[in-house]
């Protein structure tokens, strides 16, 4: 896929475009709930099951009844504010029903996939997923229950599964450090993080059994993680990095802290930042937008269109609160401390959290952690102790702390009023826009400048 093209579809008003840049063919995407990524989630679904799609429509209608469920069916997936306007998908720049998608093998999941009540089977896990799976998919049961369990055995679990080719396909849990070994009821026996990640194994190695090597695959996964700790997160995220390089891969998440970690991954320790887009989706003033982190926004280019003869204030507005929030992710990740889309968040634990500290290399507070707890495991005394650990907080204390902090309150009122695209109009010119705009965009270049400097520092 090199791009996706929405209007009027689902949540999405207006037009949506992901274009994918040079060789980043990955998508981590971010979005509060509501603010649409789930949209495009489903307008990919769209394109590429269409046809299983249309085949959960009763055909035990007459042919006139069927029409009129299809065009229900399609009005669906219409815009609910404007629902008489039908949608646009283009995928490639071509209409949704006009593209090819022989050539390609597409696999989805989303937290839904997961669910399931007394029993788990593996034949209905697989059918209720969207996944691109060869009709005797089931003939590989055996292999891949000997995939799971060593997965699970490199996850550090101590469960294993059987599935029951006699029975059903159902899948039997067994903990043999506790001695259960469950068929039924296993929700009241296992904890709903270790069914999760049983699932979530079992997919991906189907997905990787059956996968075809003359086709372009794509997995495409849609808040997929409920309920697993940081440290499964971490195995589940560094199994798709090792294990799918080979796929298109797109994620979207809600959790600003699970984009964080997969973002870490990407970019620090596998080192492939360059094979992905990062992208968040957020919603302002009724309307959905896409801010893709590729896209540069540049504080020079800002005062040349506030300079200009007719300025857009609303467009100049949006771009700087962008452009903001963009310096708060990345100074809240020198600090380790942040979020995403969490503005208010980040903005608190600075303006408020006095326990800041990063040294003139812009180390964070894991090694300042790591030199304290050498100091505690010293024989000193305790006012000894005491001079030491106040001698080494010094060299991590924030030069320019005081600074960014008094540029950010400034900017937090800005923030609300300024920044804020409803607070201008899109002609005409606000007496004070002009004035104020100025003003905010020579912090946000101190601002910029001051995180450079530490971020220059940590690189070197």
């Amino acid at each position: 896929m090199e791009s996706i093209l929405l209007k009027n579809f689902k949540a999405n008003k207006k037009e949506l475009q992901i274009n994918f840049q040079n060789n980043a063919k990955n998508l981590l995407l971010y979005g509060d709930n509501g603010a649409g990524k789930s949209s495009i989630y489903e307008a990919i679904k769209l394109i590429f099951f269409r046809e299983k799609l249309e085949n959960n429509i009763t055909k035990k209608i007459t042919p006139e009844e069927y029409d009129e469920k299809l065009k229900e069916f399609y009005g669906s997936y219409n815009n609910a504010v404007e629902p008489i306007l039908d949608f646009t998908l283009n995928i490639n720049n071509v209409n949704y029903k006009e593209f090819n998608n022989d050539f390609y093998q597409v696999f989805m999941l989303n937290f839904e996939t997961t669910f399931f009540e007394e029993y788990l089977s593996f034949d209905k896990l697989l059918i209720k997923a969207f996944l691109d799976l060869p009709p005797d998919f089931l003939n590989k049961a055996q292999i891949i229950e000997d995939n799971v369990n060593t997965l699970l055995k490199d996850f550090l679990e101590d469960i294993s599964i059987k599935i029951d080719i006699e029975d059903d396909y159902y899948i039997k849990f067994s903990d043999n450090t506790r001695n259960l070994f469950f068929k039924k009821d296993i929700k009241n026996y296992f904890n709903e993080a270790k069914l999760n990640l049983v699932i979530l194994i079992i997919i991906f190695s189907t997905i990787l059994e059956f996968k075809d090597s003359k086709k372009k695959k794509k997995l495409i996964l849609d808040d997929f993680i409920t309920s697993l700790d940081m440290v499964n997160r971490t195995f589940i995220i560094k199994y798709l990095l090792e294990k799918f390089t080979d796929f298109q891969i797109l994620i979207f998440t809600h959790n600003v802290y699970f984009y964080n970690l997969i973002m870490y991954l990407i970019n620090d320790i596998f080192k492939i930042g360059n094979k992905w887009e990062f992208c968040n989706i957020y919603e302002i003033g009724n309307e959905h937008h896409l801010y893709m982190k590729s896209t540069i926004i540049r504080i020079e280019d800002l005062r040349n269109q506030l300079n200009s003869s007719s300025p857009n204030f609303s467009l100049i507005a949006n771009q700087s609160r962008q452009k903001f929030e963009r310096l708060l992710y990345e100074f809240s990740k020198l600090l380790i401390i942040g979020a995403v889309e969490e503005t208010d968040y980040i903005l608190e634990n600075i303006l408020i959290n006095n326990k800041i500290y990063i040294d003139e290399k812009g180390n964070g507070c894991c090694e300042l952690v790591s030199i304290i707890e050498n100091i505690l495991n010293s024989e000193v005394t305790e006012s000894r102790l005491k001079n030491i650990i106040n001698d080494k907080l010094s060299k991590f204390k924030l030069a320019n702390l005081d600074e960014i902090r008094n540029v950010l309150t400034t900017l937090k009122l800005y923030r609300k009023i300024t920044m804020h695209p409803l607070s201008h109009g899109q002609s005409g010119q606000h007496n004070s826009s002009k004035k104020e705009i100025k003003k905010m965009l020579s912090l946000l270049e101190v601002l910029q400048n001051n995180i450079k400097d530490l971020t220059d520092k940590r690189l070197n």
